[in-house]
């Protein structure tokens, strides 16, 4: 009887912390065949992470579908991350129209200060050729900046050397509801519109000797927790 007892109670369990995989939805398809998980380190963990396009059936405590709507990013602890990294990189030259639109849902829970959940990073992996392991551009909810509480701002690196200087850009308060981020790079332009207002549009030819990628999740800045939902990811790219 013990052990009867013993196995419902860990199916009980298992129901309650299973998710469903965002893979599920043909929504999500596109982008995860083209991406790899990040978390909670940029390193591979066997536990939370996944390699490229590696997805069916595949959901953590981190990394999960929700309502069987949303995709779900959700982390705890000062830089740790729940990312998805996109496996093609290009440079800001390109003449090939690079995108990437999410239609987002923010909860920054505790989080005591800041979290990131769009970039444009540099690669900083590749041989013979220049590196540096620093984002171009990083999309964050800021708790407390320049007097504004909750806003969104778009925090873009403004030379091509780790000592460079930000630029931080006020995109809005942060909304209650689901809104809509597309960033775009096409000739040395990089614009950023919330949804459908164009907030940015800037030059960044200086980083023209660095290849690049797109990262949608959640990275944190600091100690707590947040909580990203997609209701739409596209990247073109």
């Amino acid at each position: 009887m013990a052990e009867f007892k013993k196995v419902i109670f860990f199916f009980f369990t298992t129901l309650l912390l299973a998710h469903d995989s965002p893979y599920s939805l043909d929504k999500f398809k596109p982008v995860l065949e083209i991406s790899k998980l990040q978390a909670p380190k940029s390193s591979f963990n066997p536990l939370y992470s996944r390699k490229y396009g590696d997805f069916a059936d595949y959901s953590n405590k981190y990394f999960y579908l929700q309502d069987r709507k949303y995709m779900v990013f959700y982390m705890c602890g000062n830089h740790n991350r729940s990312e998805l990294r996109f496996k093609n990189i290009w440079k800001v030259g390109t003449e090939n129209k690079k995108e990437m639109e999410a239609e987002v849902k923010l909860f920054p829970l505790d989080e005591k200060k800041e979290f990131t959940f769009l970039q444009i990073h540099a690669d900083s992996t590749l041989k013979n050729m220049p590196t540096i392991n620093k984002p171009l551009l990083r999309v964050v909810w800021y708790k407390k900046l320049k007097g504004k509480r909750s806003h969104i701002w778009a925090i873009i690196r403004l030379g091509d050397d780790i000592f460079s200087r930000y630029q931080k850009i006020d995109l809005g308060v942060m909304p209650k509801s689901f809104f809509d981020v597309k960033i775009s790079v096409y000739k040395n332009v990089l614009k950023i519109f919330v949804n459908g207002v164009e907030k940015v549009n800037m030059d960044v030819g200086y980083w023209g000797k660095y290849y690049n990628y797109f990262k949608a999740g959640v990275y944190l800045q600091d100690d707590g927790c947040a909580k990203v939902l997609f209701k739409k990811l596209t990247v073109k790219d």
